[in-house]
């Protein structure tokens, strides 16, 4: 995760993307990588300073960050890599993307791909890694974190995800996937309620495989 953060610079369109409203924090992939290191840094924190498992908050701030890492990773990896593999004009950038920012992506012949290593460090490592730790060093959701905080609190992130790239795109005219630039308003509402409620079952199906 470290080498995907440090390869951002070097995407496609890096200088134009840096520039805009929102910056690379429009893209759930950028988001999901954040959150891993977060939860990881705290998990970092957790197992070298044994003291700090006693803080109520502390406990509660992991398990939550855990909640939002686990299936934003989730999400990232299964959307990003099935539509790469099998309708990559919906993910990846046309060359021409930011020359017009309705431009239909079906039309444009070449799309930029990010060299495999930086995709697989940014697209699999992040979900790979909280996955691992998950099933391996702790303890599965309850009842409770998983009918009640869970739902709400992806919910709610759902919803301020879909608030902040509107209000990216605003300024910039243009969303940070293609398939979100080339829906109407009433087409990205369903995607985001869609990637909201996948977020929410492969937490469940996540922690229903965990022993």
């Amino acid at each position: 995760m470290a080498y995907a953060w440090s390869k951002v610079g070097s995407l496609p369109f890096d200088d134009l993307i840096s520039k805009q409203k929102g910056g690379h924090l429009q893209f759930l992939t950028i988001q999901a990588l954040v959150g891993a290191w977060a939860y990881m840094g705290l998990c970092l924190v957790w197992d070298i300073f044994p003291g700090v498992r006693q803080l109520g908050l502390v406990r509660f701030v992991k398990r939550m960050l855990l909640m939002v890492a686990l299936p934003l990773a989730f999400v990232v990896t299964s959307i990003y890599w099935s539509l790469y593999l099998f309708f990559p004009t919906l993910i990846l950038r046309p060359e021409n993307s930011f020359a017009g920012a309705q431009d239909s992506p079906s039309l444009v012949p070449k799309l930029l791909r990010p060299p495999l290593h930086v995709d697989m460090a940014m697209h699999v490592a992040p979900f790979a890694t909280v996955l691992v730790d998950f099933l391996v060093f702790e303890r599965k959701l309850s009842p409770w974190q998983l009918n009640k905080s869970a739902p709400i609190t992806l919910l709610l992130y759902g919803i301020l995800y879909a608030c902040w790239v509107e209000y990216c795109s605003f300024y910039n005219g243009v969303f940070p996937y293609p398939f979100l630039t080339i829906n109407p308003p009433e087409g990205r509402a369903v995607v985001y309620a869609c990637v909201t409620a996948l977020a929410f079952i492969a937490l469940r199906l996540l922690n229903y495989l965990h022993a």
